[in-house]
């Protein structure tokens, strides 16, 4: 119940400062200035891309959780995805996702260092494509934004260095079995250091454990180049979905001089900016981003279109994200944890 207490304090704080933005900003009175001229069909077109691309979140953990397991459950692998984006909507820089879907999994009956790989895989696939993805159009589209946001070539520096940070790191932690164990040595010294621990060889033990569990699913999953590229074609198309929902936002309006080329680009740029931002949902850097680079298309409507698109692409993962978390059977920690007392 406390969990249930906490999810939704969390859901309704966020909404309180999304409100308190266009309060602020006037944006909730543009918005019901031109709501009676909105073109519902084009707003519909962009809830369901939505709805598809957690369709194809749903199918990539679910096509990497059956490569392992044969006999999971399409089911489950909805409760792991949707409880996924509901904590990566309500954590810093996402990172509440990949440990809700954990837990999901390892409720479910995956021990914790397959699940562990499936997540460490899916994680590389996706930082891999979206870092590559990002590039292309930073290559393409650059000199066309630069000149409507300043700071852009240092943003898309920091973000491009970023994501291609985590991925190395990612790798090598996937890859090399002694810089894994030393990681995690060196991290159960410090808390033996602050008296968190108390018994370090009994952790050793459990690490060694599921370190064997982990690489060798990582291992088995990387030498499956089919699995590999199907996730990595999903993973694409599911990024093209969500990089387009704006343009129909922005067809809603009545709006049609705008390219949904350029549009695109614009939305990949704001998520560099989103995925450099440290707080949850990238609050003030989504905003900000895709004010600065959506207003030369959306004009005085500008506010009113980003209100729309977070709440189909940011509130929209909370509120159904929530709806699987509360039904969500209760996690029995002591089975599932990686170092029992």
């Amino acid at each position: 119940m406390k969990n249930k207490i906490f999810n939704i304090a969390v859901a309704i704080l966020s909404s309180i400062m999304l409100l308190y933005f266009f309060l602020y900003k006037n944006g909730l009175t543009q918005l019901l200035s031109v709501i009676k001229i909105i073109d519902t069909s084009w707003l519909l077109v962009a809830i369901v891309l939505m709805l598809i691309y957690w369709i194809i979140e749903i199918l990539i953990i679910h096509e990497l959780t059956h490569f392992l397991f044969p006999k999971q459950k399409i089911r489950k692998s909805i409760k792991a995805a949707m409880s996924g984006q509901l904590f990566g909507a309500i954590t810093p820089l996402q990172t509440g996702a990949q440990p809700a879907i954990f837990y999901a999994l390892v409720e479910n009956g995956i021990d914790p260092g397959s699940a562990t790989s499936i997540l460490m895989m899916k994680f590389i696939i996706h930082q891999t494509i979206l870092t590559v993805y990002s590039f292309i159009i930073i290559i393409l589209k650059f000199n066309y934004f630069e000149s409507m946001v300043p700071l852009l070539s240092y943003l898309c520096v920091l973000g491009f260095i970023f994501n291609s940070s985590i991925i190395l790191a990612a790798i090598m932690f996937s890859i090399n079995k002694n810089f894994t164990k030393n990681l995690m040595l060196a991290i159960l010294k410090f808390l033996k250091k602050v008296r968190l621990v108390k018994n370090l060889e009994k952790y050793e033990i459990k690490i060694e454990e599921n370190l064997n569990d982990f690489h060798n699913n990582a291992k088995l999953i990387l030498e499956n180049y089919k699995v590999l590229l199907k996730v990595g074609i999903i993973n694409t198309i599911q990024l093209t979905i969500f990089y387009i929902i704006p343009y129909f936002i922005y067809r809603s309006f009545k709006l049609e001089s705008a390219s949904l080329w350029n549009m695109l680009a614009a939305q990949t740029f704001v998520m560099m900016i989103v995925s450099i931002t440290p707080l949850p949902g990238g609050l003030g850097g989504a905003e900000g981003g895709f004010v600065l680079l959506f207003k030369v298309f959306f004009k005085e409507n500008i506010l009113p279109g980003m209100f729309l698109w977070r709440i189909i692409t940011y509130y929209s993962c909370i509120g159904i994200g929530l709806l699987f978390s509360i039904h969500l059977p209760k996690i029995n920690l002591k089975k599932m944890r990686v170092f029992n007392d």
